[in-house]
């Protein structure tokens, strides 16, 4: 544990002396594209294995050394493959946001008709109703008496 904080603490301070503010801004865009291919779960600048600490590293040398963040990436999608990227190409994700919407959409249409189909089976009451109601209640009332 006291290793791992160590590296880390060594790979704050490396990026301090040898990134400008636009590589440092280029570093931290690319690491959190990157997913640690340890567990598979989290991006390299979260995830605290030796295998993410070591992608730290190396992608902040290929920082320095001027490659930029498409090129970083397809270094990475070389060696591990497209599971690598945090937010991989291509029209997946579309999915993702599609049937959640899609299924929200159907419930609720799906209770409007049902709330209408109640709505139509309760007998609406015809005009002349509330007068033969008093006649008939007057007339058991004259009973009555």
């Amino acid at each position: 544990m006291l290793v791992a904080l160590g590296l880390m603490e060594g790979s704050t301070a490396i990026e301090g002396q040898h990134l400008t503010a636009v590589q440092a801004q280029r570093y931290d865009r690319v690491t959190h594209e990157l997913i640690a291919p340890c567990c598979w779960r989290e991006p390299i600048a979260i995830h605290r294995s030796p295998e993410a600490l070591q992608m730290l590293g190396e992608v902040e040398e290929l920082v320095v050394a001027g490659y930029s963040e498409n090129e970083i990436k397809d270094i990475y999608v070389s060696r591990y493959g497209v599971r690598i990227l945090a937010d991989p190409p291509g029209k997946d994700w579309y999915w993702l946001y599609l049937i959640p919407f899609g299924l929200l959409i159907s419930l609720m249409l799906a209770a409007v008709v049902r709330l209408r189909s109640l709505v139509a089976r309760t007998p609406s009451p015809s005009i002349g109703a509330p007068a033969d109601l008093l006649a008939q209640v007057r007339v058991e009332t004259e009973n009555s008496w």
